[in-house]
């Protein structure tokens, strides 16, 4: 594990009207390889501030942000002298992931095309056995700091579209063993209730008090179906419902990750960026399926940290890393590369892309949060 160490700011270098906050413990925990050109203090995507909501292109006295400004501003003309420096830790945030898996008749096909695996008609690798070994994987080698929880849809022994409330297996420590009996406990079989699993998880998660992030992987082979009186036929609105649920499980706090499984995953992209996580995960292969998961898992516990209060001003915010103010990361809400809060209360975020790989190799040392004051102007001069 790093571990980030404080970075101290000398008296002349403290920030005008600013909080300053010291990020802490940055683990590496054995996460994907640093995507290409990351491993750079200058890569990953840097940005002097952009999309931060600090204005980092000039100071008060004309000079770049990048310069050394000869005259201090004064206090008063940043933000009017309402602000200290106050020094919190940023601890890493643990989280709760539920596995929502779809088990309708088609995950016993192929994963690589659309046809059912019959005995003696060659090799063929079905889509739940598929999860079934990635699954194992994966739990056998998941982090601590992240507590799973499964849900199927349909439900085990439940009719067409039926989706029962609460878990199948519920989330906490240790359960990579009743998950995997679950799952190979049952089999394929019923329709795609999307919109109904997605509400389900949504309930069960809401009750799980445990003071930790939540978020689901759906993992599903195609699009959702069980509209009223239409339960076998995917419709506009069977897309648009599914669409609005994982919009609506964001704003209560819960992303959505979403793998899809075998060539049939249209409008899974739209699910992902409904719920927060910018691109589904294709899964053509069980390589690909594995290291979906992995990465997953590894973007959950590694690059999500509580900041312990709410900023002063949440849009006035920077995250700075190695002291370096050329290696700033974007506030993103499109989550593809950058931060973001998880959700509207604003004492946790996430970090992702090129970013959260350079956290988890240990390229970023020394991290920072730089918050500006409520009501003044945008924090021009950070040194």
């Amino acid at each position: 594990m790093t571990r980030l160490r404080m970075i101290h700011q000398s008296s002349r270098n403290c920030l005008y009207g600013a909080l300053a906050l010291a990020l802490a413990v940055f683990p590496t925990c054995g996460g994907p390889t640093p995507v290409p050109g990351s491993s750079s203090l200058t890569g990953g995507g840097g940005h002097n501030g952009a999309n931060s909501g600090i204005d980092l292109t000039s100071n008060s006295n004309g000079s770049s942000a990048g310069g050394s400004p000869t005259t201090a501003a004064p206090v008063s003309d940043v933000d009017g002298g309402n602000c200290g420096i106050t020094t919190n830790s940023l601890t890493q945030q643990p989280a709760d992931l539920l596995l929502v898996l779809d088990r309708s008749t088609s995950m016993s096909y192929d994963i690589t095309k659309d046809t059912t695996c019959f005995a003696g008609l060659g090799a063929c690798t079905t889509r739940w056995s598929t999860m079934t070994d990635s699954v194992n994987q994966v739990l056998a080698a998941s982090p601590a700091g992240v507590q799973w929880g499964l849900k199927f849809f349909t439900s085990p022994g439940g009719q067409t579209c039926t989706v029962n409330s609460g878990a199948d297996v519920a989330v906490g420590a240790d359960t990579a063993a009743q998950i995997k009996t679950a799952i190979s406990g049952t089999s394929p079989a019923n329709q795609t209730p999307t919109t109904a699993a997605i509400n389900a998880a949504v309930a069960y998660l809401n009750t799980v008090n445990d003071s930790r992030s939540h978020f689901i992987l759906l993992a599903t082979d195609g699009q959702p179906n069980c509209d009223p009186g239409n339960s076998s036929q995917v419709t506009t609105t069977s897309v648009a419902n599914a669409t609005a649920a994982i919009a609506a499980a964001l704003q209560s706090g819960i992303s959505t990750y979403v793998i899809g499984i075998g060539p049939s995953s249209g409008n899974l992209d739209n699910f992902a960026a409904a719920g927060g996580t910018g691109k589904y995960y294709p899964a053509l292969s069980p390589q690909d399926l594995t290291s979906a998961l992995s990465s997953i898992v590894g973007t959950v516990a590694s690059c999500t940290f509580n900041l312990g209060k709410t900023p002063p001003d949440p849009n006035n915010v920077a995250v700075e890393f190695n002291g370096d103010k050329t290696l700033r990361a974007p506030r993103d809400t499109a989550h593809a590369n950058g931060w973001d809060y998880t959700s509207a209360a604003d004492t946790v975020i996430q970090i992702y892309g090129s970013w959260c790989d350079n956290v988890k190799s240990g390229t970023y040392k020394t991290a920072k949060v730089l918050m500006g004051c409520p009501g003044g102007e945008s924090v021009q001069k950070i040194y």
